[in-house]
């Protein structure tokens, strides 16, 4: 029986946890094949540990280990056949030790982000790689900055179950159950809320578009919030009112569907990303149009007037300035104001959303992507 271990950073909620889920369900279907993950932080959020078992009855141990002595303590006794590393510092250390003992497994590692500070996590191992995998097409990136390996691109994007578009009154049940307005517009963010996500860049977008239609609306915010997060957002509360602007603050959600649903724009404004986030996808599937800055794939998939609006930005760690927010207000508030363009616009964004999913066979492309070793 083949033995590969996923080493990963945390098991808390996140896209990259997605993604290691969906890739660990993926070897479900070898019947030769054990798995172990191991993790690094945040031992008491482990989010995706339930499902990670479910996906995978393979699945054998969830193991926190932290540091490079665990690490390499536990990779000398088990001697796994693969390792598949996502920013899982310990074990990047131990695989360095490992070899310098002469001990050398082959290693996978998975890349989410193109940029400098994410690529340069790596350049310690850089020679002990087997396959970089990315999500996307920046496979120059990996040859500047790491190494001349194999790149293998595997799109984060996994068949799921398609969704009807929400009627008007399932909508407003939603709103209703939530505790929002069951009337006006109500805009969103839904996921992780942290500086990276930049909440405070969202509220200003929701400022601008107010301006540009000349009337209220309602802002959500629903997920986990960082500490910082949600005192930038308790701060700034008051001073939106004034603006028109009602900002709710949900919180986290055990059931994010009703939050979607509620929806009539889903607003994006992260500072950095990586291919195409994976609650872009949710709220298109829910038949909610979004708004989203031109950072890491979005602009490569997301088209403009198709469901989807973008706001013009530069990839860097910079929040979003002013003119482009103000812009993209100014392109999405026509839409917002003719019920049947935004209508029309809903079905475009359930029509993408199912569509894009459908017919790319990541997993395939994972299981292939390991077939040397299996």
């Amino acid at each position: 029986m083949k033995h590969i271990v996923f080493a990963h950073r945390k098991l808390s909620f996140g896209g990259g946890e997605r993604v290691m889920v969906e890739a660990v369900a993926a070897l479900a279907s070898l019947p030769d094949v054990k798995v172990t993950v191991l993790f690094r932080k945040d031992p008491e959020r482990q989010d995706v540990a339930q499902e990670l078992r479910e996906r995978n009855p393979q699945l054998g141990e969830i193991l926190h280990v932290p540091g490079a002595v665990g690490a390499f303590l536990w990779l000398w006794r088990n001697r796994p056949d693969v390792l598949v590393v996502c920013n899982h510092k310990g074990v990047q250390r131990a695989l360095r030790a490992l070899a310098w003992f002469g001990r050398r497994i082959p290693t996978l590692v998975r890349v989410h982000e193109h940029y400098l500070r994410h690529l340069q996590k790596y350049r310690g191992i850089r020679h002990l790689v087997d396959r970089w995998i990315i999500d996307w097409a920046f496979e120059d990136a990996i040859r500047r900055h790491l190494g001349p390996q194999p790149c293998v691109r595997i799109h984060p994007l996994y068949p799921r179950k398609s969704r009807p578009l929400p009627e008007a009154g399932t909508r407003r049940a939603a709103r209703q159950a939530l505790g929002l307005p069951e009337t006006g517009l109500l805009v969103g963010y839904v996921g992780q809320i942290d500086r990276r996500k930049d909440p405070l860049a969202v509220t200003r977008l929701a400022v601008a578009l107010a301006a540009a239609l000349k009337a209220p609306l309602d802002l959500v915010f629903a997920g986990f919030e960082s500490p910082d997060a949600a005192a930038e957002l308790e701060a700034v509360g008051p001073d939106l009112l004034t603006k028109g602007v009602r900002l709710h603050r949900l919180g986290a959600q055990k059931d994010l569907d009703p939050v979607f649903t509620a929806l009539d724009l889903y607003v994006l404004a992260s500072r950095n990303e990586g291919f195409f986030p994976l609650t872009l996808i949710e709220a298109l599937e829910h038949g909610v149009p979004v708004l989203a800055p031109t950072v890491g794939g979005i602009g490569s998939v997301l088209k403009e007037g198709e469901g989807g609006f973008l706001i013009q930005r530069p990839d860097d760690r910079a929040s979003v300035e002013e003119t482009p927010l103000h812009e993209a207000a100014a392109r999405v508030a026509p839409y917002l104001q003719d019920p049947e363009a935004w209508e029309d616009q809903r079905r475009r964004a359930h029509a993408f959303g199912t569509a894009l999913t459908q017919g790319y066979d990541a997993a395939g492309k994972f299981r292939e992507a390991l077939s040397p070793w299996l």
